[in-house]
């Protein structure tokens, strides 16, 4: 699948490589030549779904350990991208240059797939690269709300390892983006070979991954946090930081964290409010000059995930007639204010 050819000009020591892979020829300098020694060496190929702020800085974490296939639907971003792509962490900048593609053949070798992508857009997203994904690859997901992993059980048959992260990135601009603070990944999967595999990768890749017993639990309780701090973000326009300053902000928080703790208990997950407002402040501490995803989303006119995260406690509560003015409040703001911008 892949080929590699190396053309050595004595006189300007210069190297050139040149991957042949599938129908794709890319040519590398020598910035690239670690992406090529990985593929050498059979270090496991590691796709990523979606070119965003998180999609963005784990393909940075990954890259000098893995070789890293990015895809995106959006031209203008793959485009941007293949001039490099540049992370600030801490005020400094990095640039990399990963291989990226706006075709979903990209993923035909990848051992490991993560799907960085809005909740709204998984069956699309799954039923593109769906056709390019080895059948033993394993699928990854660490996306926002509820909802996904039955989402993508029920589309395709590979090993399903899902989880969260309160890692916080923003996008800058198409080819750069910013780490928003340090956070943790919480992983899980009905396979512990797959997930353990996983749990390797991320931990060599310096990041700080555990594996839940249940997983659900953990994706429950990530969309819990983000149901009391993207909204409020959102609407308020302002760095997670802030949320916690104020007691207005944070008694709206702590409601919003109430109700979703009650559906989840009323859905058979047991989630402490108490413990919940917790790791809420903690995240907000952790990540506090980060612009939430929510608020990313409207300051670039694009369309949120309020759906799957304050709309789906909703929804669920109503199945156990559970009042929720708190997060229907919120939600009905954030969809007028995408009504206005959209």
């Amino acid at each position: 699948m892949f080929a590699v050819v190396k053309i050595f000009l004595k006189k300007r020591l210069f190297y050139l490589y040149i991957i042949l892979y599938s129908k794709y020829i890319t040519l590398l300098t020598p910035k690239h030549y670690y992406d090529v020694k990985n593929v050498m060496k059979n270090k496991p190929i590691i796709g990523i779904a979606g070119a965003g702020a998180m999609g963005s800085l784990f393909a940075f974490f990954l890259h000098d350990r893995y070789t890293i296939l990015l895809y995106d639907s959006n031209l203008d971003t793959v485009n941007a991208i293949k001039h490099g792509l540049s992370v600030e962490i801490n005020s400094a900048q990095q640039t990399f240059y990963p291989i990226i593609s706006n075709d979903p053949a990209i993923f035909t070798s990848a051992d490991i797939i993560f799907l960085f992508i809005k909740s709204f857009a998984t069956e699309n997203a799954i039923r593109t690269i769906q056709p390019y994904v080895k059948s033993n690859a394993i699928i990854v997901t660490l996306q926002n709300g509820i909802g996904n992993v039955e989402l993508i059980s029920s589309m395709i048959d590979n090993p399903l390892v899902y989880g969260t992260t309160t890692i916080g990135a923003t996008k800058l601009s198409p080819s750069s983006v910013r780490f928003g603070g340090t956070g943790s990944i919480v992983i899980g999967s009905d396979s512990y070979r797959h997930c353990s595999a996983v749990h390797s990768l991320l931990q060599k890749a310096n990041l700080t991954v555990t594996i839940a017993p249940d997983p659900k639990k953990a994706i429950w309780e990530k969309a819990i946090i983000n149901a009391a701090i993207n909204p409020l973000g959102a609407l308020l326009e302002v760095p997670n930081g802030k949320l916690i300053e104020n007691k207005n902000t944070l008694n709206i928080m702590i409601g919003i964290i109430q109700e979703a703790c009650l559906a989840a208990q009323a859905y058979g997950i047991f989630i402490d409010s108490n413990h919940m407002t917790e790791k809420t402040v903690t995240v907000c501490k952790n990540t506090q000059n980060n612009f939430c995803s929510m608020l990313q989303d409207i300051l670039a006119k694009r369309k949120t995930e309020i759906d799957f995260i304050n709309g789906s406690i909703i929804n669920i509560a109503k199945q156990y007639s559970l009042l929720t003015p708190y997060n229907t409040t919120v939600y009905k703001l954030i969809k007028y204010k995408e009504s206005q911008l959209i």
